[in-house]
């Protein structure tokens, strides 16, 4: 039978409203506690992509709790008071809908967020009040009891014809988890309790439907399903209240101020870019992706120089208040040069080189098309150390040697080759003031230019031995203590929960990474790393001088990373260290300048497997 047999009116219909729901919307033998279902659930509230890839994000307006924070709050904790947006400091207050009364349930919090759509030229935003509810049941013996969890939702509209695409064609949605937990003395020790999660709605029609269109059906049931596969995933357990953020994700720029400048970039250029791509590659991903970290950067601008676009706009609301100019910045590697053009065409000086001139250069605009430069980079450093060759460089290939305009901002996007030298270049263009930079790590390679794949980092032990453990013998010691609970899916959350980044620092990228910013916090730069909103799997951005320059704009002195105040000198012959220091698995300095300069001439020809190969991602 399918669900339009199966409707019959729900338990919730006491509290007045013509409650639906059917026997194909349950979910029964289920084994996590209430505070899981909570949790998860509080996740989803925050994070209604997870359902919907018609939404960006859900901004939180309202939480009697206090756990899910508001956009207000988010940019407290990253960005400092004088740098708030004006939407942020001027948030509006939405009144909450009234909670409706169920028998014998009792009101424990109440929600108010605003669904922001994807394609806001189609979708409207949305509010939508939700209030959760609870109730405990005794079943007889003293210690067993039947506890139930209610979540009703309840949208801000009056009419059928208000509802927007994303958003289920009813008046209320509602989910109730009932979990029974059985006498301590019939507790076996498999299971804590069982429970079963059902969805209800309310209809815009009275009674019960005649029928239930499909699509609104395969919504419910993929709701009820991504409520329970989260509820018993790990990371239910590792994070049961479902408010704790990944620990580098949005934590540089807030969510809500990036998806506005990103959609404001993806309506002003994106058409035009796809319609009159000249590469091989599929434009979608190259174009979105080169926006997406263009809106990263204008953003991160705005924070260490208070650099704004033209007009002072962010997003579709204006802020007022006197610029500081961007000194300016280099693309390293810049590929098809979509970034450079879009940071150009929003008034932002600045220019990008590549090892080998792209088609696309010739579709943008002339003042565009003369910051695109096609010449290699040799490092100073390299340059001095190079051995004699038998044939000289020609002359008409142009050759830079990394050391920039002061203060230029370095950006290092999939740049490949350059990853690892991107901090370093930094430092050598001014050793008194280190350029700031970011950098998204792709291909792993050597500092002179080969492939290579850098060790995972060690990792320091989090818990000092005890007397007892430090007197055992090492063959005895606990490699992997057992999990209280004593399961397999206990022991999988225990160690995902001691994990700072899940899957990435062992792996070939992961190791890249933490080479980076290890190389720039030798440097003396602070680093900071965040996962980049871009649709890229190398999504890792690794920002280096952010609080230095931040405390440079108040007039402050500028120290090193670790606190401590370098010389010019000092840094200079640090930087030297580094790299002789990396070059041996090279075979030295002058061998490894030899191997750079023969791969740049590669590259320049179209030969090599580096940056060329991967100029695939970077169009």
């Amino acid at each position: 039978m399918g669900l339009t047999e199966t409707l019959e009116q729900s338990i919730l219909t006491s509290s007045g409203d013509n409650w639906i729901t059917s026997p194909e919307l349950i979910q029964s033998d289920l084994h996590f506690k209430p505070e899981l279902f909570l949790g998860s659930a509080t996740h989803l509230l925050a994070n209604p992509n997870l359902t919907s890839s018609h939404l960006f994000r859900a901004d939180i307006l309202f939480d009697s709790s206090g756990v899910l924070k508001t956009p207000k709050e988010k940019e407290k904790d990253v960005v400092d008071p004088e740098d708030l947006s004006a939407d942020a400091q001027d948030e509006l207050t939405v009144v909450p809908l009234p909670a409706l009364n169920f028998d014998g349930f009792a009101l424990t919090r109440t929600i108010v967020r605003r669904f922001i759509p994807r394609n806001q030229k189609w979708d409207a935003e949305l509010d939508q009040t939700c209030h959760f509810y609870s109730q405990v049941e005794n079943l007889g013996d003293a210690d067993a009891k039947l506890e139930r969890c209610l979540l009703i939702y309840l949208p801000h509209f009056s009419l059928e014809e208000q509802v927007p695409f994303y958003h289920p064609a009813v008046r209320a949605l509602g989910f109730l988890y009932e979990f029974s937990t059985p006498s301590l003395n019939d507790i076996g020790g498999a299971t804590p309790g069982t429970g079963s999660l059902s969805l209800h709605f309310v209809p815009f029609a009275s009674g019960i439907p005649e029928s239930v269109p499909n699509r609104l059906e395969r919504t419910f049931l993929s709701l009820l399903s991504t409520q329970v596969r989260l509820a018993r995933s790990p990371s239910a357990i590792s994070n049961p209240s479902g408010s704790k953020p990944t620990p580098f994700k949005d934590n540089i720029v807030p969510q809500h101020i990036l998806q506005k400048t990103y959609v404001r970039l993806k309506d002003r250029y994106a058409s035009n870019l796809i319609q009159n791509w000249a590469e091989v590659t599929e434009p979608t991903k190259y174009v979105f992706e080169d926006i997406a970290i263009a809106a990263f950067l204008i953003e991160l601008w705005r924070i260490i120089y208070d650099a704004k676009p033209p007009g002072g706009q962010r997003g579709h609301e204006e802020t007022t208040g006197e610029s500081i100019l961007l000194p300016g910045f280099v693309d390293i590697a810049c590929g098809n040069g979509v970034l450079v053009y879009l940071l150009h065409a929003e008034g932002y000086r600045g220019w990008g080189f590549d090892a080998r001139r792209r088609k696309s250069w010739s579709t943008y605009p002339l003042s565009t098309q003369d910051r695109l430069k096609e010449s290699i980079c040799i490092p100073a450093i390299f340059q001095d150390a190079a051995p004699a060759r038998s044939e000289p460089i020609p002359a008409n290939i142009e050759i830079h040697n990394g050391i920039f305009e002061k203060d230029t901002f370095i950006i290092s996007n999939h740049a490949d080759e350059l990853t690892i030298w991107t901090p370093l270049l930094g430092a050598l263009t001014n050793p008194t003031s280190p350029l700031p930079f970011l950098a998204i790590p792709c291909c792993s390679h050597s500092i002179s230019g080969a492939r290579f794949r850098y060790p995972p980092p060690k990792k320091p032990s989090k818990k000092p031995l005890t007397p007892r453990a430090e007197t055992r013998p090492p063959d005895t010691q606990d490699q992997t203590p057992q999990p209280s609970s004593g399961d397999l899916k206990a022991l999988r959350a225990t160690k995902l929960a001691e994990r700072d980044t899940p899957d990435l620092s062992s792996s070939a990228y992961g190791a890249l990474t933490a080479k980076t910013m290890s190389i720039a916090a030798e440097l003396g730069y602070d680093v900071d790393k965040t996962l980049m909103r871009i649709p890229s799997t190398r999504n890792i951005g690794v920002v280096g001088g952010l609080k230095a320059w931040r405390t440079k704009k108040r007039g402050q002195q500028r120290e090193s990373g670790d606190g401590e105040s370098l010389q010019e000198g000092e840094l200079a012959a640090r930087v030297r260290e580094v790299v002789e220091r990396e070059v041996i698995r090279d075979g030295g300095l002058e061998a490894a300048a030899g191997m750079w300069i023969e791969r740049s001439l590669g590259l320049h020809r179209g030969k090599g497997s580096g940056r060329l190969k991967a100029g695939s991602q970077h169009g």
